[in-house]
């Protein structure tokens, strides 16, 4: 179907679905769009895009996709004030991290800060610290890439490392979350970018997350912090932080996902991830297994544990889903697009069945 919008407004798109610009001038994000390439829109997101000048777009609508047409741009003029801070620190790589509850639009705003950053020909590191909703890599991991492209959708980004937490909620992993941080952080101080946007997961309210929080920015050592504040959720966190904070308002186009949507946006990740998976068979003497001793005693065949394969040092390969531990072979099938040989398997929590999908 094909939709007309008029300059200075903004289409908002709920997937699942996919446009591509026929004519006229839109962007999303601040990147602008091309005619030549069409935008997918996953299931549980809502995008916006914006049109310059008078726009005709090409939409498919998958089952309960939406559109809608609103007036002025979805991007609140707060979001410029961190950028106008950044540009005038000298440091380099300069760290940003950036906090908000829940669907606050945390992943947003970084796509915003990403193509507004490079569009002055910079080198960026995103790192998703966000593990129950992860962009880059799979969920249950914390993964990082960088970029000196504008870009559509921080999920459209190749990670180029990742750390396996196993979990999708931090508070059954918290040492474990703050580490893998700490450890891509350190790895990325090594590459050859100009800042590093730290993404965080939606847990701050409780005295649990605060404390969480607090010892996850004192690890990550932020320059500056970005916080996305609905009402007054974030001031008790902030409270207890020594680096500089700007705050900023969320999108008015925000919606509060359903448990169900966030799961569904979890599951593509690991479809994406296992897309192609084959059976493959490690020997237990030619591969370390971790935690120690953590092998479940019986493993049925329609489902199976989450696991992380790494090769040499702190390499990683992909994910896996254990479907068989072989007692006579003494050794492990696993269901990965990995066609490397790991070294390391690492033991996850969560558990998948047959098409990917969280138990």
């Amino acid at each position: 179907m094909k939709q007309t919008v008029e300059s200075n407004r903004t289409l908002l798109v709920e997937g699942p679905a996919s446009l591509r610009l026929v004519s006229g001038k839109a962007e999303m994000f601040s990147h602008q769009l091309k005619e030549t390439v069409r935008i997918v829109v996953r299931e549980g997101k809502r995008l916006p895009f914006f049109v310059l000048e008078k726009a005709i777009f090409d939409l498919s609508l998958g089952p309960n996709a939406t559109i809608q047409d609103v007036g002025g741009s979805t991007i609140p003029p707060s979001w410029n004030i961190p950028l106008e801070a950044i540009s005038g620190m000298p440091k380099r790589p300069l760290t940003v991290l950036i906090l908000g509850k829940i669907d606050s639009g945390k992943s947003s705003y970084c796509n915003y800060l990403v193509n507004k950053l490079v569009d002055g020909k910079c080198r960026v590191a995103v790192l998703d610290g966000d593990i129950g909703h992860s962009d880059i890599g799979s969920s249950g991991t914390v993964a990082y890439a960088t970029t000196s492209k504008q870009i559509t959708e921080l999920y459209n980004v190749k990670f180029q490392n990742a750390f396996f937490v196993g979990t999708i909620s931090p508070i059954t992993a918290l040492p474990k979350t703050i580490e893998a941080l700490a450890i891509m952080k350190d790895e990325i101080l090594n590459k050859n970018v100009d800042f590093i946007l730290v993404n965080t997961d939606g847990w701050v309210t409780s005295d649990i997350a605060v404390r969480y929080k607090t010892a996850l920015v004192n690890e990550v050592k932020p320059d500056i912090i970005v916080g996305l504040q609905v009402e007054n959720e974030l001031e008790p966190l902030i409270a207890n932080l020594d680096s500089p904070v700007i705050m900023v308002e969320p999108s008015p186009s925000l919606t509060q996902r359903t448990a169900e949507k966030r799961k569904v946006l979890r599951e593509m990740t690991y479809s994406k991830y296992l897309k192609g998976a084959k059976q493959q068979f490690y020997y237990l003497s030619q591969v370390t297994i971790e935690p120690r001793n953590a092998l479940p005693k019986n493993q049925a065949p329609e489902k199976g544990l989450l696991v992380g394969l790494y090769g040499s040092g702190n390499k990683f390969l992909g994910i896996g889903i254990l479907r068989e531990i072989n007692q006579t072979r003494k050794a492990l099938k696993v269901q990965t697009s990995v066609s490397a040989k790991p070294s390391r398997i690492v033991l996850g929590k969560v558990v998948l069945d047959k098409k990917f999908r969280e138990i």
